[in-house]
């Protein structure tokens, strides 16, 4: 909230309590009046309050302030966000307040709430002797009030149903016992899973889910047969460089193109993904919806990444400009660490030699398939 900063607020210390059950949501909409209360002694960070969302709850003022920050910060639980929005009630008589929910936000989306505290009316402190904090008492007491009979707070909006889905992405082989790696956004909300490798007379495997990194977009899946081949990956010790060349493998735009695996080839642009998530390669090589899931192997074969995400719409919509060959990927340490806790038998390749792209599309379609989601 605006009466404190956001190193010590606690309710901000447990925004992350509930990460399990964030939602993607828009920044709410109902607010018709943001008003500036202006920036901390301490910050450049700015405060608003809606005015429209003042009520009278009993001897109390309930008020909604939203703080936005200079620059969009993680706190100390992993969470960005660029503002927060934050219900408080106010003690006008005693000059005392009390927290009663946060919401933090990113780009326009909900990345994270507190728990609503139900005891708000038993919590007051006294309020900071700051001008800023006494600039928020008059805002929230001065203000024309709606009338609420009882204690009331606003719960953060209920998560969607989790809806059952069907589609498809590309799975790599990691293991011949019947492992296959791909994005958690493949795996998750299906009712049945089944992979199909390349070839007309290639038959549908059905698989189970085994387990899943909902942080990093990763998922391990299991058939109840063995494989005659599988991936190697690139050895820790030799990570990716910028500008090197990669191919990627997959099964983009199913129903669209071929039913066949497709190749494309570029290079690594960057060692990081979007705000500089340093668990991503940011990748030139085309990819198309299906390829999720996919290898991104080096010159000699080996899987240096998985795909993961083409470069969000929303750069467009800021820019004006269509983001031209700007895809993203999981790096090949991250899928490691991933397997490794899983216990996954997989193979490190030794350093190889440069192969020519058809020699490198050839080999990654013997651990390349198609995961099927109903």
């Amino acid at each position: 909230m605006p009466l404190l900063s956001s190193s010590s607020s606690p309710l901000l210390a447990t925004v992350a309590a509930v990460a399990a059950a964030f939602g993607m949501v828009c920044m709410p909409a109902h607010a018709a009046r943001w008003q500036e209360v202006g920036a901390s002694e301490s910050s450049l960070d700015k405060s608003y309050i809606d005015v429209d969302s003042i009520r009278q709850e009993g001897n109390f003022r309930v008020v909604q302030f939203m703080t936005v920050y200079e620059k969009a910060r993680v706190n100390s639980h992993d969470i960005k966000m660029d503002r927060y929005i934050q219900q408080t009630a106010f003690d006008c008589g005693n000059k005392a307040f009390s927290p009663i929910s946060t919401v933090g936000y990113l780009d326009g989306q909900r990345v994270g709430f507190s728990p609503v505290r139900t005891d708000w009316t038993k919590s007051f402190r006294p309020l900071p002797d700051t001008p800023f904090s006494q600039r928020s008492l008059m805002l929230a007491c001065a203000a024309p009030a709606q009338t609420v009979q009882a204690p009331r707070p606003l719960l953060p909006p209920p998560a969607p149903p989790q809806k059952q889905r069907s589609g498809s992405g590309t799975g790599i082989i990691v293991s011949r016992n019947g492992y296959i790696l791909t994005n958690n956004h493949v795996a998750e909300g299906c009712r049945t899973l089944a992979i199909k490798g390349s070839g007309s007379n290639a038959s549908k495997i059905p698989v189970e889910l085994e387990a899943v990194d909902p942080k990093n977009d990763l998922a391990l899946i299991k058939a109840g047969q063995p494989f005659s081949q599988a991936a190697s990956f690139r050895m820790p010790a030799r990570p990716a460089r910028l500008g090197e060349e990669v191919g990627v493998i997959g099964y983009p735009l199913p129903g669209l193109l071929s039913s066949e695996p497709k190749a494309t080839f570029g290079q690594i642009n960057a060692l990081a993904g979007m705000n500089n998530n340093r668990a991503h390669l940011q990748i030139s090589a085309p990819i198309q919806p299906g390829n999720s899931g996919g290898p991104v192997l080096d010159s000699s074969g080996a899987v240096i990444g998985v795909v993961v995400s083409q470069a969000a719409m929303s750069i467009a919509q800021s820019t004006g400009s269509v983001p031209q060959n700007i895809n993203f990927a999981i790096r090949g340490e991250v899928a490691q660490n991933f397997l490794n806790a899983h216990h996954v038998d997989y193979v490190i390749a030794e350093p190889g030699k440069k192969l020519e792209t058809d020699e490198i599309a050839e080999n990654g379609l013997q651990f390349t398939v198609q995961v099927l989601c109903n």
